[in-house]
């Protein structure tokens, strides 16, 4: 009798999803500034639409902009009803590509499945850096999964994309 070997191929899985809509209603600090009630609909409504997908991810990384922010904790509340997958992150508030691609090409390779939550045109730049296909422009809520065939972060490339629109 012939033994075959089963070979699981554990594939890294990157979601980069922009913040919500932000306010410009306050005379704040860019760091500081809000969501706008259209913003909070909206990733309330992404998320729930969602659900499905976010709950196979392990954990969530996001920016400390308040509107990066708190686009994650509505979108983690409404997908796991806490907050324990949640890690806030310095370095994803930053719109230079090169230094969000150099973060991603050092997460810790115990996640296989990561969702990022952050800013424009970094992410968008990146996933199209990352992506074997031009992606779409992330507008406001909008997310992007790419899943890459490598199974250590330092080397994926060339990954197949999900776009998910909020409309």
């Amino acid at each position: 009798m012939e033994i075959k070997q089963i070979v699981t191929v554990i594939m890294k899985k990157l979601v980069f999803l922009r913040h919500a809509k932000s306010s410009w209603e306050y005379n704040v600090e860019d760091y500081d500034r809000p969501l706008s009630v259209k913003g909070i609909k909206d990733i309330n409504k992404v998320s729930l639409k969602n659900i499905n997908t976010f709950k196979k991810f392990q954990i969530f990384l996001t920016s400390p902009a308040n509107r990066a922010l708190h686009t994650s904790t509505i979108l983690t509340r409404n997908v796991f009803k806490n907050y324990q997958n949640l890690r806030v992150i310095h370095e994803l508030y930053s719109f230079n590509y090169k230094s969000i691609l150099d973060y991603v090409f050092k997460l810790d390779n115990q996640f296989s499945n990561i969702v990022l939550i952050g800013h424009n045109p970094a992410f968008s730049i990146v996933a199209e850096h990352l992506s074997e296909k031009k992606p779409p422009e992330l507008k406001t809520s909008d997310w992007i999964m790419l899943e890459f065939k490598q199974n250590d972060w330092s080397k994926i490339n060339l990954g197949s994309y999900t776009y998910e629109s909020k409309k």
